[in-house]
């Protein structure tokens, strides 16, 4: 495997020093009070080129070095070199010169090179996101993305902290996710990107924070790690739908799906037995062809192998892609009917945002596909819930534990009616059984499903439930505790009930 890319030592601001200095500089950031504490909650960040950083006036208070740095790193700020001396001590600005982070313009000012946070428990150097001092601000085409943006920290809260045997991160970035796995407990992580200064600052990333056992590589996808598996995989690509590439972070082709397609594809080939992959990025359903039936399209003859669940954080219709690039001037009026014909001839009726998880079962079974539309409390905990639910459903495990288990109905769960008048009456046309939490789902129920969410009280098991149904006439004599157990399965599956 390669390591990181034989750079010139000026071919990027920063520098690769000695384990003593990156030690001393988390020691100095520290005494000084930059630090995550005084930085969480004060990011005001939607993508590179439109953020803000808010200084907390008691952090200044209480460490007025910090006022310093957080202009220098978050608000793109400049200071007079003696300001900063007098604010900061030499020796932190002699470290901070000495790795690249600032450097002196020809005004006697001290500019930062970078951006630099700490976040997740981790100091995080990337790409600035703002111009000095209010310049007007064009990104690098190979701009390392910021690890404190909304969406990499959804990214990351996707990702379990469990430990394992070997991690890897696709379209690393910083290296951040490959950075948490590593302090959580993975024996071996691995950060793959294709451009030379993602991996270039992954490894300063890797050194500042002093975690020995990741290896940052360059390369396409997978291509590093040649002839290796993983049992975790996790990645957030570009998935941006664009009718003209420009940054290699951000570019996801006309679909937005170009390199996610490629990381399932190839994923049968690095994905080890009983391993989990987790990619969060923009998909598509097609006319016919929902996005969850398309990932499994794209594991090829293996597909069986491998179970697929798609989370999906949000939705939004074609027409809004094609208005996207005008609305935020990226793109000409006349690019807006180039979309729509884009658009149709892919048959994309739905672009949606979220989270997929595909394990490798490893079992004398079929895998499952599965679909949910999250809200905004759910988390990775109610996702991991169902796939375990899904995955005892898989084996034909559920009707065992469905005797046994004491159903309650959930307390989210609601009923919606439709009734139209007939010859005078009333009449129901149509009832829905909903939950918004944490899962959205609606279930058009028939009356005696109803009366079954009842008595679903936590008190009965489920073949107590079938027997008391049975002897109330409300179930056909001949129906068994199987055809009984598919809808509880079902309201058990869909949020309705949970298990006790």
């Amino acid at each position: 495997m390669s390591a990181i890319p034989q750079l010139q030592p000026d071919s990027y601001p920063i520098h690769l020093c000695t384990e003593q200095q990156f030690s001393r500089l988390r020691e100095l950031l520290a005494q000084v009070g930059y630090v995550q504490e005084n930085m969480e909650g004060h990011f005001r960040l939607r993508h590179v080129g439109a953020a803000e950083f808010e200084v907390e006036p008691r952090a200044t208070e209480k460490s007025p070095s910090f006022a310093v740095l957080a202009g220098l790193f978050l608000q793109g700020k400049s200071f007079e070199c003696s300001t900063a001396q007098d604010a900061l001590g030499r020796e932190l600005v002699d470290l901070l010169s000495a790795l690249g982070l600032i450097e002196e313009a020809q005004n006697r000012r001290y500019v930062a090179s970078v951006a630099m946070y700490a976040t997740n428990g981790l100091y995080v150097v990337s790409d600035r996101w703002c111009g000095v001092d209010g310049q007007k601000f064009d990104p690098p085409t190979d701009v390392v993305y910021p690890a404190v943006l909304g969406t990499t920290r959804g990214y990351l809260a996707m990702i379990p902290s469990t430990p394992c045997k070997s991690f890897l991160e696709l379209c690393s970035g910083t290296g951040i996710a490959a950075l948490l796995a590593a302090r959580n407990g993975a024996e071996q992580s691995f950060a793959f990107d294709i451009a030379e200064r993602s991996v270039y600052f992954a490894e300063f990333n890797r050194q500042l924070n002093g975690i020995p056992n990741v290896t940052n590589a360059q390369g396409d996808l997978y291509s590093p790690g040649k002839g290796r598996k993983f049992d975790r995989i996790v990645g957030h690509p570009p998935y941006v739908p664009v009718l003209e590439p420009k940054y290699i972070f951000y570019d996801g082709g006309q679909d937005g799906e170009q390199i996610t397609r490629r990381m399932v594809q190839e994923l049968p080939d690095y994905l080890e037995t009983g391993g989990l992959f987790i990619c969060v990025a923009l998909g598509s359903d097609r006319a016919d062809d929902p996005f969850e039936s398309r990932i499994r399209h794209w594991l090829g003859d293996k597909h069986e192998e491998f179970d697929v669940s798609l989370f999906v954080r949000s939705e939004m219709e074609p027409a809004v892609q094609a208005l996207n690039d005008v609305a935020h001037g990226r793109g000409s009026v006349e690019q807006v009917q180039r979309w729509k014909e884009v658009l149709k001839k892919l048959q994309i009726v739905s672009f949606v945002f979220g989270g997929m998880f595909i394990r490798r079962h490893g079992e004398s079974r079929r895998g499952f596909i599965t679909r949910r539309t999250m809200t905004k409390n759910a988390g990775l905990n109610d996702i991991e819930a169902l796939l375990e639910w899904e995955t005892m459903v898989a084996r034909g495990k559920d009707i065992e534990i469905l005797r046994s288990a004491h159903p309650k109905t959930a307390s989210e769960c609601r009923l919606n009616a439709t009734y139209v008048l007939r010859d005078g009456n009333w009449a129901s046309e149509k009832q829905s059984l909903l939950v918004d939490e944490p899962f959205k789902m609606e279930l058009t129920a028939p009356g005696w499903t109803l009366e079954l969410l009842a008595a679903c009280d936590g008190t009965h098991t489920g073949e107590e439930l079938f027997a008391m149904f049975k002897t109330r006439e409300l179930l056909e004599s001949d129906t068994t505790f199987e055809q009984f157990a598919e809808i509880l399965r079902l309201l058990v599956s869909g949020g309705y009930t949970v298990l006790a």
